[in-house]
């Protein structure tokens, strides 16, 4: 995997990832987004009908297994201390 170099001051990026982040922060971050998605795509999926509530939910599904796929990730780089 290529680490991707900071954008320069010339870029059009309007967002960045601090260059100092952690692993553990990174994942947290990503957790808490996907979550939120989720969350999003439930809500939506539940005002539709048909084919396009269907579609919704699929996209909550996709969510919902990233999320667990960065969940699994942030245990192994940090375990919980139960």
């Amino acid at each position: 995997m290529t680490r991707r170099q900071p954008p320069d001051n010339n870029s059009r990026c309007l967002f960045t990832v601090r260059s100092d982040i952690s692993t553990e922060e990174a994942l947290v971050n990503a957790s808490e987004l996907l979550a939120s998605a989720q969350a999003a795509a439930h809500e939506h999926a539940f005002s539709l009908d048909g084919q396009q509530g269907d579609h919704a939910f699929a996209i909550a599904q996709l969510v919902e297994n990233a999320r667990l796929l960065v969940n699994t990730a942030l245990e192994r780089v940090s375990p919980s201390q139960d």
